[in-house]
């Protein structure tokens, strides 16, 4: 298992061309967004919610406001991971989140004492970081069965938004990631050397 890991690891890559020929099945899709909903969280409250983009003339028009790069339209799936904004302890969404795997008093308490003193910027900026702990997974995922991916920042996110008709009040949308079959081969892998990123103290 860990030669597999290792594998899928070096086989993924920012694929910036997909083949429009190949599409994804369901099972495969299915497969990688369980890897999202499987992901860890920061007390389990599960701040992502994946949106998968297939209409053809939504995606042109994310295209044009993500510097027209050719990910957004040539692969075979394109998905949207949001974060939810509204994770306050008092929050309908905490609250069922809470509900919903019993957990015990204490812990609501912990996390009305981490997260409620914060302004709304903050609260913002780590949930969002969670939405990178399920796109990372769903990525390694990808690669493990041979899907290739791209993992895209450079949209207007206002613009994408809009586009996507989502409720900027309940959801945010920091990454795009594009899944399907590379057209190109994968170029060399660029990695600093583990001696060199690794400090033991």
């Amino acid at each position: 298992m860990r030669n597999d890991f290792e594998k899928a690891m070096h086989f993924r890559h920012a694929c910036k061309l997909f083949d429009t020929t190949k599409p994804m099945s369901q099972e495969d899709l299915t497969f990688i967004l369980e890897a999202g909903r499987l992901s860890p969280s920061s007390f389990g409250v599960e701040h992502w919610q994946f949106f998968v983009i297939r209409d053809t003339a939504m995606r042109e028009e994310i295209q044009a406001v993500a510097w027209n790069q050719a990910q957004i339209t040539t692969a075979s799936e394109l998905i949207a991971i949001a974060y939810k904004k509204q994770v306050r302890s008092t929050d309908a969404y905490i609250q069922t989140e809470f509900e919903k795997f019993h957990y015990p008093a204490y812990l609501l308490e912990m996390y009305a004492g981490f997260v409620d003193p914060r302004s709304d910027d903050v609260l913002e900026c780590w949930s969002s970081r969670q939405v990178y702990i399920a796109a990372a997974n769903m990525m390694s995922a990808a690669a493990s069965i041979g899907i290739d991916s791209c993992p895209m920042e450079g949209f207007d996110r206002d613009a994408v938004e809009k586009i996507m008709g989502i409720d900027t009040e309940v959801y945010g949308v920091p990454l795009l990631i594009p899944f399907g079959y590379r057209v190109n081969e994968q170029p060399p892998l660029h990695r600093s050397e583990l001696n060199e990123l690794v400090t033991y103290l």
